[in-house]
Order: structure tokens, then sequence, then C-alpha cells
């Protein structure tokens, strides 16, 4: 799977009441994947997806957020703008906040990372809050 089809799969699992922007800008660089909208909440995400990942826990994942990206997220959260970064493998996510990150280990991945599912009902939740709300 690449990061688009990642997205996509995000996107289909959505509830229809959360607004999702693939953002595609040539002309701005850094700017996030993804923008989603809801009744209570907004936020950029971006993301970034590996297929495999190495076997020993000390082994370090590089999360390959480009300085155009780093500077752009941590400018939006400044803003008071809610924006994460997402990394992503097989069915399991990791997010952060912090976009000085430049790698993990597969053991902080592993320990820290939420089920695909999971992280569609906090995004959800997030956006549009409980169904009872």
């Amino acid at each position: 799977m690449q990061e688009k089809e990642f997205i996509n799969k995000v996107h289909k699992h959505l509830p229809k009441e959360i607004y999702r922007w693939k953002i595609n800008d040539p002309y701005h660089g850094g700017v996030a994947d993804t923008f989603y909208s809801g009744r209570t909440n907004h936020c950029f995400i971006e993301y970034k997806y590996k297929d495999t990942l190495p076997s020993k826990p000390t082994s370090k994942i590089k999360i390959n957020l480009s300085a155009q990206q780093r500077i752009w997220l941590s400018k939006q959260a400044e803003h008071n703008i809610f924006t994460y970064a997402v990394f992503a493998s097989g069915d399991l996510v990791y997010v952060t906040e912090d976009f000085t990150v430049e790698h993990i280990t597969l053991k902080e991945f592993n320990k820290n990372s939420i089920p695909f599912k999971t992280y569609i009902e906090v995004l959800t939740k997030f956006c549009i809050g409980d169904k009872n709300d």
C-alpha cells in the first residue's frame, strides 16, 4: 500500500458528516496532506506510510517529514490550529504533534500506535463529537 492508498482508506471509513480534503497544492510547499472538519473541530494531518518495518525493537523508523513540511506544520500549531503527523504501517497508526521527530524505534511505534479502527473512531469523535451530542 502507498501513502495515497492509505489516505483513501481513511477517507472511505470516515462518516459522511466529516468534510475531508485531500490537499494537492503544487504552489505552496510543505502543506499537509489532508484537512478534516466537522461540527465540533477541524485539523490538518500529514500522512506517512510504510509497508514494511524493521524486525529489531531498537531499529529506527525514519519519519520522512521534509524541512518545508516541518515548518508548515509547526506554524499551524503555533497558530493554535490542530495539526498532526500520522505514521502508519499495516493496521497500526502512530499520531504525533511533535514535528521535530526524525525517527522512532520499532518498540516506540508498537507501544504508542493504535489500531486503524481506533484511529478512525478518534478522528470521528474529534471532528463531529459523539452521536448523542
